[in-house]
């Protein structure tokens, strides 16, 4: 607090006639910048006080007023002092002040760091100004603070209030952003529609300003054409006599136009005729092909004949051999039926058209020569006689590689079918080999790869009557060879070919075979089948779990061929039928026929509806062609005819006319109306040539169609051979499919994880935040309390 002279020299003083100490203590308080405090200032004027003559020479009376003065500005002084403290504590109290502003800076800080966190869920403006008006009522309570400390705890409850409110409303944006980022995407596409409006408009703008500089073009050439107009005029009637004899030539040409557009009609009949033709060769060629598949079943019906007659022949020799006891015999009388059997009709033995040529001669009068049932088996389950004593018939099945012609040579112990190790070497046909095996006679027959794809319908009917012949009367066991290799997903298709070749009930006579070369010593082929595809498990559990392994590489470990023949005849005494029957052979054949019967059918019908309606599109093409033309030729013909009538006025006219001014317009006008009948020549002349052109070219674009759907349709039955391979490829592209959506949505999941921890984290930060700015808070509130203790 800044003293005066008021303070140094009160009134008594003055009225006390101490003007001379008064004159002399203000200057000495001016000297001290007004501002002393009270110890230095007592010290200093009893100082002055006793230096002072006129202190000297004053009276007791004097004295005594001095020492009331004293007394009294003693009293003042230590007012004053008070007055000092008190403002000393006004400046603790402005300290304080700076301090509660530092700190309230210091949480406005961190409320700006809030609204930094709050930013990132895009709701920085509104917390932002909600925040500035809670730190702007601060400020406010804090200018106010007689007024507000009263009301401080019910303040902080509000805040809370708020704080919990501005938590909701962070929910509630961020719902809000959703909404609004469908929004956004909702716009997005609408501008991108309004986009390709636009820019259909650019391209219909600029299609307009090359219409217009077309037209100007136009524009330029027809000025060109009047300056030129005025020179023709001079040859005008030579043009005109020149005009008639080339609308003569027209006329003529037209007449020419319709003789080639009649004969063109006859061209279309004559093309009607040759696919008329075309459709009787067709029906024809499917007659006889009906006729070719009737022979077959005739063919097939005798030698179902001929099997009974053999059966009953064969029933009456077992009857007359019990009757004189002979049952001991029948080894040795069998084999003699077999050397008698040339006499037999030839196509009792297993040999036809369709055999392969080059078998060896042995092979040809061997045993497929007698009748089915002579080798001493019978599909009766009542049959005495045992397989271990006559033929045992196996059919060698597999894929192309598999080891099938391996298999047979280990089986049969010598080299009697080609090795597969070059596509040359590949079975192309189904053979027939014969030998003694373990004591057993031993029929095999190795059959191409009936599950490739690219196999068509015909050949596999053809082969597989060929596998029934050389394997008459059916085979005791199918051999499926599989080789021991990791699996490529082909079981699938061999699974479901087999069953439509021979059907549910060939199971029971197969036998997988595994082939391998020492791959085995690793591990067994237990481990092989539980490593191996479903699909794989799917055809052993088919099959009855009958299995066998054969190392092909190893032909001198002679129990796995005696092992695999005791399986098969094991298998054979099980069933209720010992073979697998030449009837359900004819079966399998017939439905492969019935289904390649059903196709070509379907095919002819197809094709006759398509020439059909392809012939009817071309007839009304061409009458719809045939109308246009007639109808733009009579309008153009008109055309003709009233420009020819305007020329002939306009001569006549040029004629009679005197003035030459009229005469130079109407040879204008003449000129004109030239121009015009040329022009309306010369649109006719290329909407002829335009009409020919377009009708060549839907003729050669309907042929290309036409040659097109037929080769779509040879593709599609293609495709119709090749779709068990194709469902194959499709279910493993499926399941891969499957598996890497599983992998990407394992993938999102965990990224949604990991986006829910960080959340967490946040809101784990923002509680911390709030727990500091609570606790700044309680100081700043407790800082507030002390300072109102210290001012009462």
């Amino acid at each position: 607090m800044k003293l005066t002279r008021s303070h140094w020299c009160p009134r008594s003083l003055h009225e006390g006639g101490l003007s001379d100490r008064r004159n002399l203590i203000g200057p000495v308080c001016s000297v001290y910048s007004d501002v002393v405090y009270h110890t230095e200032l007592t010290s200093l004027f009893y100082t002055i006080v006793s230096g002072s003559l006129y202190l000297q020479r004053e009276t007791q009376e004097d004295k005594l007023k001095r020492e009331a003065s004293a007394g009294e500005l003693e009293l003042k002084m230590e007012k004053e002092l008070k007055e000092k403290l008190r403002q000393d504590m006004m400046k603790q109290l402005e300290e304080k002040d700076t301090q509660l502003d530092d700190m309230t800076q210091e949480v406005r800080e961190k409320d700006t760091q809030l609204d930094d966190m709050t930013q990132e869920v895009r709701e920085k403006e509104r917390l932002l100004e909600e925040k500035n008006q809670i730190m702007e009522q601060r400020e406010k309570l804090l200018e106010e603070k007689e007024n507000q400390l009263e009301e401080k705890d019910k303040q902080l409850k509000d805040r809370d209030i708020q704080l919990e409110a501005l938590r909701k409303n962070l929910q509630d944006k961020n719902s809000h952003v959703e909404n609004f980022r469908v929004l956004l995407q909702d716009k997005d596409l609408q501008l991108e529609d309004r986009n390709h409006r636009l820019g259909e408009k650019d391209r219909q703008l600029e299609e307009r300003d090359r219409l217009l500089e077309e037209s100007d073009k136009l524009l330029e050439e027809r000025d060109r054409l009047l300056e030129e107009r005025d020179r023709r005029l001079e040859e005008s009637d030579k043009l005109l006599e020149e005009r008639d004899r080339l609308l003569e030539e027209k006329e003529n040409e037209l007449k020419e136009r319709r003789q080639e557009v009649e004969e063109r009609r006859q061209e279309v009949e004559e093309k009607d005729n040759l696919l008329e033709e075309r459709e009787k060769q067709l029906k024809e060629r499917d007659k006889q092909v009906e006729d070719v598949n009737n022979e077959n079943a005739e063919l097939a019906q005798q030698i179902c004949d001929v099997k009974t007659e053999v059966e009953r022949l064969r029933r009456e020799i077992s009857a007359q051999m019990t009757e004189h006891g002979e049952m001991s015999d029948t080894g040795s009388i069998l084999p003699v039926r077999r050397r008698n059997s040339k006499d037999l009709p030839p196509y009792m033995g297993g040999e036809t058209s369709d055999t392969d040529p080059t078998l060896p001669l042995k092979r040809r009068n061997s045993m497929e020569l007698l009748p089915p049932d002579m080798g001493g088996e019978s599909s009766s389950p009542d049959s005495p006689v045992s397989p271990s004593v006559s033929e045992l018939r196996l059919v060698l099945l597999g894929r192309t590689g598999a080891g099938r012609s391996a298999a047979g040579n280990t089986i049969l112990g010598r080299e009697e079918f080609g090795a597969q190790a070059s596509p040359s070497a590949v079975t192309q046909r189904s053979k027939r080999r014969e030998g003694d095996v373990c004591g057993r006679r031993l029929v095999l027959v190795d059959t191409p790869d009936w599950f490739c794809p690219g196999l068509s319908l015909e050949e596999m009917r053809q082969d597989v009557g060929l596998c029934v012949r050389l394997s008459a009367p059916g085979p005791h066991a199918f051999l499926l060879v599989i080789p021991v290799e990791p699996s490529k997903g082909e079981e699938r298709g061999v699974l479901e070919r087999i069953e439509e070749m021979f059907g549910e009930g060939c199971w029971g006579h197969i036998v997988i075979l595994f082939t391998h070369d020492d791959g085995l010593k690793e591990q067994s082929i237990e481990e092989f089948l539980q490593a191996g595809s479903q699909d794989l498990q799917q055809l052993v559990e088919k099959s009855g779990s009958r299995y066998h392994v054969l190392n092909i590489k190893d032909r001198a470990h002679g129990t796995q061929v005696s092992e695999l023949l005791d399986q098969v005849e094991e298998m054979v005494a099980g069933n209720r039928e010992r073979f697998y029957s030449s009837q359900t052979y004819q079966e399998a054949e017939d439905q492969v026929r019935e289904m390649e019967g059903n196709i070509q059918r379907e095919r002819g019908e197809r094709k006759q509806r398509e020439e059909r309606d392809l012939r009817e599109r071309l007839q009304k093409e061409l009458q719809d062609s045939l109308i246009k033309i007639e109808g733009v030729i009579q309008e153009h013909e008109g055309d003709i005819r009233t420009l020819s009538e305007r020329t002939s006025e306009l001569e006549r006219q040029v004629k009679e006319e005197r003035d030459e001014e009229k005469k130079r317009e109407l040879e204008r006008e003449l000129k004109r109306e030239s121009d015009r009948r040329e022009e309306m020549e010369r649109k006719l002349e290329r909407f002829r040539e335009n009409e020919r052109r377009e009708m060549e070219e839907r003729h050669r674009q309907e042929m290309e169609n036409y040659e097109g759907e037929a080769r779509v349709k040879v593709e599609r039955n293609l495709m119709k051979i090749v779709l068990p391979e194709l469902q194959r490829n499709i279910m493993i592209s499926q399941t891969k499919m499957q598996r890497e959506f599983s992998r990407q949505m394992e993938e999102r999941d965990r990224q949604m994880k990991e986006k829910d921890r960080q959340m967490k984290e946040k809101d784990r930060e923002m509680e911390e935040k709030d727990r500091v700015i609570v606790e700044r808070d309680g100081e700043i509130e407790g800082l507030i309390e002390r300072l109102w203790e210290m001012c009462k």
